[in-house]
């Protein structure tokens, strides 16, 4: 049994959920309504940017109680959690890109096309569904 402490997940999971539920508006609105409001493009960044932050927070919190190994990046944890059958290798690959989308929203916000943004935000969401669901944190549907 994986063992973790319940308590220290509260935040990143509360993160993670919020930023969910924030993105869920922009999803269902068209791409030109989207472009056309700055106020949106904005919270969407940082709704990502949270949201790889909380899937990565997660990581660490699964793998210190069980003593598997210490982490020097996101990505890294991402590469534990596969390798000790926590998520599967395919969706250790699938959580990389959200982990590389966050650092290019960080590190290169003047180089980000909010077009991309938009077409990120449905995978964006399913990211959270996907990881809450195969850390066990939450369940389907």
């Amino acid at each position: 049994m994986i063992r973790y402490q319940s308590d220290r997940l509260c935040n990143p999971l509360s993160a993670l959920f919020e930023s969910q539920q924030a993105l869920d508006s922009p999803a269902w609105m068209p791409e030109a309504d989207f472009l056309a409001d700055p106020r949106r493009q904005g919270s969407a960044r940082y709704h990502m940017v949270m949201a790889a932050e909380a899937m990565a927070d997660i990581a660490p919190h699964r793998i210190a109680p069980n003593c598997w190994r210490s982490l020097e990046t996101y990505s890294e944890a991402l590469q534990v959690l596969q390798e000790r059958g926590v998520i599967r290798e395919a969706l250790a690959q699938r959580f990389s890109a959200p982990i590389r989308r966050r650092h290019q929203l960080v590190h290169g916000c003047w180089e980000v096309d909010d077009r991309l943004v938009f077409q990120a935000i449905p995978g964006a969401i399913q990211d959270v569904r996907a990881i809450g669901t195969a850390t066990g944190l939450r369940s389907e549907g």
